[in-house]
């Protein structure tokens, strides 16, 4: 038994060594919270992309849509068929995910990004995608082009 605890306190010990060394470490799963109007697959199908990018998303029904968004903060315009919840941020639509991951990474002093309406080809919707998806923060400015 003595044996093996020290094998285990010798692996786990190569183990901090090699993150200090290469300066990388294990990220835990982003957590986010996915409100859509229940039996809406294409929500379904937006949260299972962002599993698959690292995310935990969890998917909550709402019979209310209107009512969330605008606790949120989000202009009827900016709207989308779910609004999600990430870190202090709301992420409305069918955002692509390198425009989530710039959110989180630069912080900027804004409440959240939308990707209004249902975009054809944009993740978890069918379709061919017809030209960039135009992001933009809640207050209507161009976040970024995708």
């Amino acid at each position: 038994m003595k044996q093996s605890l020290n094998r285990a306190v010798a692996i786990f010990s190569l183990m901090v060594f090699a993150l200090a060394f290469t300066g990388t470490a294990v990220a835990a799963p982003v957590a986010a919270t996915l409100y859509h109007n229940p039996g809406c697959h294409c929500c379904e199908q937006y949260a299972q992309y962002l599993d698959k990018a690292g995310y935990d998303v969890k998917v909550v029904d709402t019979d209310d849509m209107a009512a969330l968004n605008q606790k949120h903060g989000v202009p009827p315009k900016l709207a989308s068929c779910h609004t999600m919840t990430i870190g202090h941020y709301v992420v409305v639509g069918h955002v692509p995910e390198p425009a989530i991951a710039q959110l989180l990474r630069e912080q900027p002093d804004i409440e959240g990004i939308s990707l209004p309406g249902m975009p054809a080809g944009s993740p978890g919707m069918k379709g061919k995608k017809q030209g960039p998806f135009v992001v933009r923060t809640l207050s209507g400015d161009v976040y970024g082009t995708y």
